[in-house]
C-alpha cells in the first residue's frame, strides 16, 4: 500500500488532479456531472436547463428497408434538412414569360433589347411562407423480463420488432397529414396538400382522361407539366375502366405459354399537352379529393418536399419502472413551394 507521500507525488504528476486542487470549483463541476449521470439512470425526471437525455439514434437506414405501400407520397417526396424552430420559404406567385404574346400576362417586359442598350429588368412576385415543425411520434415500452426472455432467439428481439411497428405507425401518420393535415383546426399537425393548394381547383365525381387533359392545359399556361396524380381507389379503377372500354385496348393478354391474363393496372397516363407521362398514385388517405402535382420546375427545382428538423429517430428515455422506453419520432413539415403549379379536385366518388 502506498504511503501518504507516494499518493501526494501521484496527485502532483496528474494534471487534472492538480487543476482540481488549485481550483475547487472544478471539483464541484465534476460532482454535478456525476450526479446527473446517477439521476439519468435512476429517475425519469430531469431539468432541461441543466441536462438533456436527447440522444437520438437516426433510423434512416432502417426506413430504407421499410418502404410501406400505404405511404406513397412519403416515399416519393424528397426530404431536406431544416434549421431553427420553423421552416421558411419563398413561394413564387408570378409567371416568368414576358407576356407580350398569346400566353397571357407575364412580366409585361419585352425580352428583346436594342444594341448598345441593356435588357429589361423584371421582378418576380414572391410570398414568404413559414410553418412550424411538428413532432410526430409513438412510444415504445417493453418490460425488462419480456425483453430478456426474447434475447438470443433466431428472430429479432421483442424491442426491435415493436420499434419497427412504431416506425410504420409514424410513417402512416405522416402520410395522412401530407394529404389532410390542418394546423389551424388541429395545431399539432402541419398543413397538408388540401390546405396549401389554393390557386387551381375544380370538382369532379369521377376523374376522366379528358378531364386530366383539361387540368394539364390549365397548368401548362403557367409552364407547369404535372408528374403525378394522387387519387382514391375508386377513381383509379374508373380510369382503368374508361380506357378498357370496347375497342380501346385488348382486355386479355396471352403469354408465351398460352395463358390468358385479364384486366389492367393503370400505372401512368399521357399528358396530352407535352406527351410526358403522369404517374397514377392511389392513396387511401386522399378521400374525396384528388391532386395533380408538379413536383419540379422546368429548370429542375424542387416544388414540393418534406423538410425535417429531426429525421425519423429513436430516443431512449429514463424509466422508473423495470422496463425499457423509447420514443420513435420525427419533426417535419410539408412545403408546397410551387403552389400555383398544382391542381386540387374535390367531390370525387368514393364507391
Amino acid at each position: 500500500m502506498k504511503n501518504f507521500n507516494a499518493i501526494s507525488q501521484d496527485i502532483a504528476s496528474n494534471e487534472a488532479l492538480v487543476k482540481m486542487r488549485n481550483d475547487p470549483s472544478l471539483l464541484g463541476s465534476y460532482a454535478a456531472e456525476v450526479a446527473k449521470a446517477a439521476e439519468l439512470k435512476t429517475t425519469n425526471t430531469f431539468d432541461p436547463d441543466t441536462r438533456s437525455v436527447f440522444s437520438p439514434e437516426n433510423l434512416d437506414e432502417d426506413i430504407k428497408l421499410l418502404v410501406p405501400t400505404s405511404t406513397p407520397l412519403r416515399n416519393r417526396f424528397p426530404r431536406t434538412t431544416g434549421l431553427g424552430e420553423a421552416s421558411g420559404w419563398k413561394k413564387l406567385t408570378s409567371n416568368l414569360h414576358s407576356g407580350t404574346g398569346a400566353a397571357g400576362v407575364g412580366t409585361n417586359q419585352a425580352i428583346g433589347f436594342a444594341d448598345a442598350s441593356s435588357p429589361n429588368e423584371t421582378a418576380q412576385t414572391y410570398e414568404f411562407v413559414s410553418a412550424v415543425y411538428k413532432l410526430l411520434g409513438r412510444k415504445v415500452e417493453v418490460g425488462g423480463l419480456a425483453l430478456a426472455a426474447s434475447k438470443g432467439r433466431s428472430s429479432e428481439d421483442m424491442f426491435e420488432h415493436r420499434k419497427r411497428i412504431k416506425m410504420l405507425e409514424v410513417m402512416l401518420g405522416e402520410e395522412e397529414l401530407i394529404i389532410g393535415g390542418d394546423a389551424t383546426t388541429r395545431p399539432l399537425e402541419f398543413d397538408g396538400l388540401g390546405v396549401q393548394i389554393t390557386t387551381n381547383s375544380g370538382t369532379a365525381s369521377l376523374v376522366t382522361v379528358s378531364g386530366i387533359g383539361t387540368y394539364c392545359q390549365t397548368l401548362s399556361d403557367r409552364d407547369a407539366f404535372p408528374t403525378v396524380i394522387v387519387l382514391n381507389a375508386r377513381n383509379s379503377r374508373g380510369l382503368a375502366d374508361e380506357l378498357q372500354g370496347t375497342g380501346s385496348i385488348q382486355r386479355i393478354v396471352v403469354d408465351n405459354q398460352g395463358r390468358g391474363i385479364g384486366g389492367i393496372h393503370l400505372a401512368s397516363i399521357v399528358n396530352p399537352i407535352d406527351g410526358s407521362l403522369i404517374d397514377i398514385v392511389v392513396d387511401k388517405y386522399v378521400g374525396a379529393s384528388a391532386f395533380l402535382l408538379t413536383e419540379r420546375s422546368p429548370a429542375g427545382e424542387i416544388w414540393i418536399d418534406m423538410q425535417d428538423l429531426i429525421p425519423m429517430s429513436r430516443v431512449d428515455v429514463p424509466s422508473s419502472n423495470f422496463s425499457f422506453i423509447s420514443f420513435v419520432l420525427e419533426a417535419t413539415v410539408l412545403r408546397v413551394i410551387g403552389e400555383p403549379y398544382q391542381f386540387e379536385l374535390s367531390g370525387t366518388a368514393l364507391s
